[in-house]
């Protein structure tokens, strides 16, 4: 009995669903709508990483073509930035050569009794480090051996050798330098000689000085014109000590420099001057009890 029941169920199962189909199938629709459901249900998760896989390639495509404009972009700016840079050092070069220059130019107005020749220091000799420079002006241009050099500030120091477009200046620093030299103060006028010390290079000395020479810290030590080589007026340099040497008869004072050789560019040598005033050959200098024959023709 139940297996005739459980044989009905199915029968009329199986009648309902081909009724069903039966009736799609006559109105022409949805004849595939179940089959298409289930694979429409069953593609949906597939499509969907499919699409977000897709989204994401999109995705990073996009970010690489950003990040290769945004290097290229970078790129161009550092380009820019570095020649803008360049522009403004050499900016700032030229404007502190030009107010180098403007002050060389003044100084040259206002000593017209001398001829200048501007000259650029383009190196220092290796084996006298600090006593000998090298300038770019030679015989081409005038120059000739002996011809005193300076700043606006003060003496540098004298030609030693010249070639044709280039020349060594030997430096008042140089213990081998001598230059007559007097006190400027109108109470003093002691002449002397200021030559290089050895063992202070930034010091040069007024040597020789009788111990109750008139001679002070913070004198103005300036060219005697004495010698032949150096005008006078040229200033030399500062006393800032005076010191008693061994034996009691004499001192020497202590000077600084009036040009800082640390920061020497650009120097001028002087071609043409007022005739010297030469002394006798054995002229002993006032207050040094030496001649300038004897300091090597008193440069």
């Amino acid at each position: 009995m139940r297996f005739f029941y459980k044989k009905a169920v199915v029968l009329g199962v199986a009648v309902l669903t081909v009724f069903l189909l039966a009736s799609s199938a006559a109105r022409g629709k949805y004849r595939f709508d179940v089959s298409e459901q289930i694979v429409t249900t069953a593609l949906a998760p597939v499509e969907y990483v499919v699409s977000k896989v897709g989204y994401s390639f999109r995705n990073v495509g996009i970010g690489i073509s950003d990040i290769i404009s945004v290097y290229r972009d970078n790129q161009v700016l550092k380009a820019q930035n570095e020649e803008l840079r360049a522009n403004i050092n050499q900016t700032t070069e030229t404007e502190a050569e030009n107010t180098r220059l403007r002050v060389l130019l003044d100084y040259k107005k206002a000593a017209p009794q001398f001829g200048f020749v501007v000259a650029t220091v383009v190196g220092r000799d290796a084996s006298t480090w600090s006593n000998v420079i090298i300038i770019n002006r030679g015989t081409a241009n005038g120059l000739v051996k002996d011809m005193p050099v300076v700043t606006p500030q003060g003496l540098v120091g004298n030609v030693v050798e010249v070639y044709a477009n280039s020349a060594k200046v030997q430096l008042i620093l140089d213990p081998r330098s001598a230059v007559g030299s007097l006190v400027q103060r109108t109470e003093s006028r002691v002449t002397a000689i200021v030559e290089g010390n050895g063992a202070k290079p930034s010091t040069p000395r007024m040597v020789n000085l009788a111990r109750d020479a008139d001679v002070i810290s913070g004198d103005v030590v300036i060219t005697s014109g004495l010698g032949g080589i150096y005008p006078k007026g040229l200033v030399v340099g500062e006393v800032v000590d005076v010191v008693d040497e061994a034996g009691g008869l004499l001192k020497y004072a202590a000077l600084k420099p009036a040009v800082d050789f640390n920061r020497l560019e650009e120097v001028m040598v002087i071609v043409r001057q007022p005739a010297p005033v030469l002394p006798p050959p054995n002229a002993i200098l006032p207050q040094s009890g030496v001649s300038l024959q004897q300091k090597g023709a008193g440069q």
